[in-house]
């Protein structure tokens, strides 16, 4: 029995020894290279977006990138934008620093690029002048337009529109009346939000040129620019003329990517022309001097800028019609015809690359119609008829 114990307590004594000596002359196990990335999309993930990633890898000393929309990427923490929305797989593969079989040296993601415009449909809002006159909206789909009408409400002349998207309301500026209205999307519950009859709401005047920026609306009449709270409270002036050029902003766009606002002034009264100024007040310009615009529309992307022009002695339009030329006022010519009466309003669908603008044979009977046309102004189209049109806009909006 003794004897059985020693010999026990020497094989122990060997394998311990064994054990040692094996794990001694290993050493350090190499490190593995582990593939890892974290992402942040900017627009709150609606395209277009940039996307930045954060590389977690370890023990790599080299990285491929595959973004998934055909660019490619050697370095360690790079940038990529994604334009159209989508799925994108993106493959993070790296260089590992070590030969060794448990490296995982590959790392693919999915990035969802979430469309802007899901849930979203594109509307065609425009006014009719009348007894009384009104709004009216068109679901833009590919079935025959189909009129619908606002909420009456007492505006005659409604002469400029535009649409706050994101609180879905609809703005329109009566210069008959001196007021302007606020109007659910759907056409419902209209409500005078502005009125020159009211003391501290003089301001709105004459007022026609609209457009809404951030939490301001801001109208165009006799004395320059002026603008609003979203409700219509703390009417104030915001780019004061003082009596010059432009003098009386009849229409007007913004231009997001140069912070501008682009507007034709009144030419039967005043000076007339194509202008642009900062929205600090600052830069004013006028880029075609004297011409007589009633209608004013912008396409950024293209850099082409539209108008509504009547004939004028001595300026670029020699005759009526609809104008197109770059935004800096290069480039001008003619692309369609209106009718025997001024044209309020022209405006783009982005979607399809169309122009619309009005045709009027009388100021207020309903003997108009609603011109579609490419954006070079070729096959026209009568969209609607039977209308006396005027201001128009189209958006892309949650009903």
């Amino acid at each position: 029995m003794k004897r059985n114990i020693l010999y026990l307590i020497y094989l122990l004594s060997l394998i311990t020894m064994a054990t040692g000596c094996k794990s001694k002359d290993m050493g350090t196990p190499l490190a593995s290279t582990q593939a890892n990335f974290s992402y942040v999309l900017n627009n709150q993930g609606y395209a277009p977006c940039e996307v930045t990633f954060t590389n977690l890898s370890l023990s790599a000393v080299g990285y491929s990138w595959d973004f998934g929309n055909g660019e490619t990427s050697t370095e360690a923490n790079p940038t990529t934008s994604y334009t159209i929305p989508g799925l994108y797989t993106v493959k993070l593969t790296c260089t590992p620093a070590n030969t060794v079989y448990y490296n995982q040296s590959v790392k693919t993601l999915v990035v969802n690029v979430k469309d802007p415009l899901a849930g979203l449909t594109q509307v065609f809002y425009f006014t009719t002048r009348g007894t009384p006159g009104n709004g009216h909206m068109v679901i833009m789909d590919d079935a025959p337009p189909v009129v619908q009408d606002f909420t009456p409400a007492d505006m005659t002349r409604p002469y400029g529109i535009a649409v706050d998207t994101a609180h879905k309301k609809v703005y329109i500026t009566d210069y008959s009346m001196q007021a302007i209205y606020m109007v659910n999307a759907d056409g419902t519950e209209p409500r005078k939000i502005l009125d020159a009859g009211v003391p501290g709401q003089e301001l709105v005047g004459d007022a026609e040129a609209i457009f809404v920026l951030g939490d301001k609306i801001y109208w165009g009449r006799t004395g320059g620019i002026y603008r609003a709270n979203l409700d219509g409270s703390n009417p104030e002036p915001f780019i004061n003329t003082g009596g010059n050029p432009p003098e009386y902003p009849i229409d007007m766009q913004y231009d997001p990517a140069t912070n501008k606002i682009y507007l034709v002034n009144d030419k039967t009264d005043y000076s007339g022309g194509y202008w642009s100024v900062n929205m600090d007040g600052t830069g004013l310009t006028e880029i075609i001097p004297a011409i007589d615009g009633t209608a004013i529309e912008l396409d950024p992307r293209n850099g082409k800028t539209y108008m509504a022009l009547y004939a004028a002695a001595g300026t670029v339009a020699t005759e009526n019609g609809i104008y197109m030329c770059n935004m800096d006022g290069t480039n001008i010519a003619k692309i369609g015809d209106y009718g025997t009466k001024a044209t309020w309003g022209v405006t783009l669908d982005t979607k399809k690359n169309k122009i619309f603008w009005g045709v009027k044979n009388s100021n207020a009977d309903p003997d108009g119609k609603i011109i579609r046309a490419n954006l070079d102004g070729s096959n026209p189209e009568d969209w609607i008829t039977g209308v006396s049109p005027h201001a128009m806009t189209i958006v892309q909006i949650k009903l």
